[in-house]
């Protein structure tokens, strides 16, 4: 191996060819091979990832070398085990397959993904922070809220639909698009001449007086597509 390796790597590389060694002479002498886990040894040692990459690439070059054996083509490499028959030359490949398993197992880096800040999750999404509907003035709530509710209430003031949002877990947006709500319990609903009030209601009750007036609108209901713009109000959400 070209490839400068840590002192800890050093020290498993030559662990293992011990365990290599030691699984040929038990094959030769026809003893007992009891089976070895390398991934309790590699979490113990705690070796770095990327020199395990550089040790699987070797081991596999040997690995590679055995089945070229079992092809029984190639008449240099039959010499140089005849010392095993082909039955123990299987069993031999199969360890060292095993090893390799086990250092690509451990290698392979699982970085954790960073969390985004609301300002980040809400980037590109879209509301309108105010308006003024009948002589009444309507203020969005802040839309990082909508992070940390269970459900709230919105209304796009240019098609008079209203939304009623409810989620099992955590809302997060992609975009312009709100995810993870329940689409079981969420609804849209047109508001048509009930919108009036259901604004007042948004605007001087609490949320529990807002959803009942919501629930009261016989419109049909849809299941809401989460998709938010310019012309949608954020009416309420619980304290």
């Amino acid at each position: 191996m070209t490839t400068q390796l840590s002192y800890e790597a050093s020290e498993l590389a030559g662990s293992i060819e011990v365990w290599i060694d030691t699984y040929i002479d038990n094959l030769v002498n026809n003893e007992y091979n009891k089976k070895r886990r390398l991934l309790n040894l590699l979490r113990v040692t705690k070796v770095k990832k990327s020199d395990c990459k550089t040790l699987v690439r070797s081991f596999y070059r040997f690995r590679d070398e055995l089945d070229l054996v079992l092809e029984q083509n190639d008449t240099d490499l039959l010499e140089g085990y005849d010392f095993l028959t082909i039955s123990k030359v299987q069993k031999l490949r199969n360890f060292v397959s095993d090893i390799c398993a086990d250092l690509e197992t451990y290698s392979k880096i699982t970085k954790k993904k960073k969390k985004k800040t609301p300002d980040q999750v809400l980037k590109s999404f879209q509301h309108l922070a105010s308006t003024t509907i009948n002589k009444i003035f309507v203020q969005s709530f802040e839309p990082d809220k909508i992070l940390d509710k269970k459900c709230f209430i919105a209304f796009n003031v240019k098609t008079g639909d209203a939304f009623y949002y409810e989620t099992q877990e955590s809302f997060s947006v992609k975009g312009t698009t709100l995810i993870n709500f329940d689409p079981e319990l969420s609804f849209c609903i047109k508001a048509s001449r009930n919108a009036d009030k259901l604004i007042t209601k948004c605007s001087s009750s609490g949320f529990a007086d807002a959803k009942r007036e919501i629930e009261k609108i016989k419109t049909k209901r849809r299941v809401p597509t989460g998709r938010f713009n310019k012309h949608t109000l954020l009416l309420k959400a619980p304290l």
